[in-house]
C-alpha cells in the first residue's frame, strides 16, 4: 500500500515534486486559487491577456533541461526571441545584450503548470487554514471547514512567512523559515487597441519604482492587440502594498511615462495586481526543510533563489532525499 503525502501549494515547485513521487506515492496538492500556478500567472481580460507573475524564465541546468524536455517538444514552453532594454531611471536607454535564452508558457506563462498538472489530484479553491499532526498522521483543514487525511507526510511550497504563520507550534523548523525575507510586488496591466510606440519587448530598470516592462503581446501564440505589464520593484512593493490602488497605478503611469513615453492613461484596459510575496531578498541557503519526527517538509524557490529553476532544484532535491 503506498504513502499518502499532502502538498500545500501548486505552483511549479509543488507540482514539480507531485510528478517526482507520484509513482512511490498517493499524492494530493492543497491550492488555494482557482487553478494551479502559483506566480505562474495569467489574466485574460475581454481581448486582452497578461502574464501578471512570472515574466520568464531560464534553463541552465541538465536535470531541469531533462524535466522540461517533453514540454519543449509539446510546444507548452518556447523560447522568447525578445529584444531587452535596460533604463536607468528617465535616462536613454541601452541594449542588453542577452546572454542565454529565455523561455514562455505557450499560449500563457500558465500553460507550464497546467500541463504539470494534467495527471495530478489537485484540490483547488482548497485554502488549508490549520494543520494537525497526531497518532495517525497529519490532518488539513481547509476553508470550507473539512478536516481531511490522515497523510504520511506533509510538505509546504507556500511562501516561506506563510508556512511560519501557519505551522506555529508543530515543527522545530521554524527558525529557519524565520530567516527568509521576500519581497512584494505592484503589477500594473495596461491593454490598447493599437500598438505602442517602442522598438523592444522587454526592459530591465534600475534607480526606479519600476522594475520591469514587458510587451506580453509579443510573447509566442498570445493574443494580437497590444499588452503591457509594469512591475514595481521589490522595495516599492513592500512600501505600496496597503496603499490605494489609484495612487500606486499613477506612480506606476508616471514612471511608465518618464521611461518609455508610453502613455498609460489612453490604454483600453488597465488593472492591478498586488503579489505579497514575489521575491526573495533573503534566501534561507539550504534547498529544502525536513523534520523526519514530525513528517514535515517544506521547500521552494526562496529556499536557493527566486526563479523558476530554484523551485524546480528545490523539490528535485527534497523529492530525492524522499524516495531514498
Amino acid at each position: 500500500m503506498k504513502g499518502k503525502i499532502a502538498i500545500i501549494g501548486a505552483g511549479i515547485t509543488g507540482l514539480t515534486l507531485a510528478q517526482f513521487l507520484k509513482s512511490t506515492f498517493d499524492v494530493r496538492l492543497y491550492e488555494k486559487s482557482w487553478r494551479p500556478g502559483g506566480r505562474m500567472s495569467t489574466r485574460h481580460s475581454d481581448e486582452f491577456q497578461f502574464d501578471h507573475g512570472t515574466q520568464y524564465f531560464t534553463i541552465r541546468g541538465a536535470e531541469f533541461r531533462n524535466f522540461l524536455h517533453k514540454a519543449l517538444l509539446d510546444g507548452i514552453i518556447r523560447p522568447w526571441d525578445a529584444r531587452f532594454m535596460a533604463f536607468d531611471g528617465g535616462n536613454p536607454l541601452k541594449y542588453k545584450e542577452r546572454q542565454e535564452v529565455v523561455y514562455v508558457g505557450t499560449p500563457s506563462m500558465n500553460s507550464l503548470c497546467q500541463y504539470l498538472a494534467r495527471d495530478l489530484e489537485v484540490r483547488c479553491d482548497a485554502d488549508v487554514q490549520t494543520c494537525r499532526y497526531g497518532a495517525q498522521g497529519w490532518f488539513v483543514n481547509v476553508a470550507n471547514g473539512i478536516e481531511e487525511g490522515p497523510f504520511d507526510l506533509l510538505i509546504s511550497t507556500i511562501p516561506a512567512p506563510q508556512n511560519h504563520d501557519l505551522f506555529t507550534t508543530e515543527t522545530t523548523l521554524r527558525e529557519g523559515l524565520a530567516s527568509v525575507q521576500m519581497r512584494g510586488c505592484s503589477t500594473l496591466m495596461l491593454g490598447f487597441h493599437d500598438p505602442v510606440d517602442i522598438d523592444w519587448e522587454g526592459a530591465i530598470v534600475s534607480n526606479s519604482p519600476v522594475g520591469w516592462i514587458g510587451l506580453d503581446s509579443s510573447k509566442p501564440a498570445r493574443p494580437g492587440n497590444t499588452s503591457l505589464v509594469v512591475q514595481s520593484t521589490g522595495d516599492w512593493g513592500d512600501k505600496l502594498l496597503n496603499a490605494e490602488t489609484s495612487q500606486i497605478e499613477d506612480l506606476l503611469l508616471e514612471e511608465l511615462k518618464k521611461i518609455s513615453g508610453i502613455d498609460g492613461w489612453a490604454a483600453s484596459h488597465r488593472s492591478l495586481h498586488r503579489w505579497r510575496y514575489a521575491g526573495t531578498s533573503k534566501v534561507a541557503g539550504q534547498k529544502y526543510f525536513l523534520d523526519p519526527v514530525s513528517k514535515l517538509a517544506f521547500c521552494g524557490d526562496w529556499c536557493i533563489k527566486g526563479r523558476v529553476e530554484a523551485a524546480f532544484m528545490s523539490a528535485e532535491a527534497l523529492a530525492t532525499a524522499l524516495l531514498k
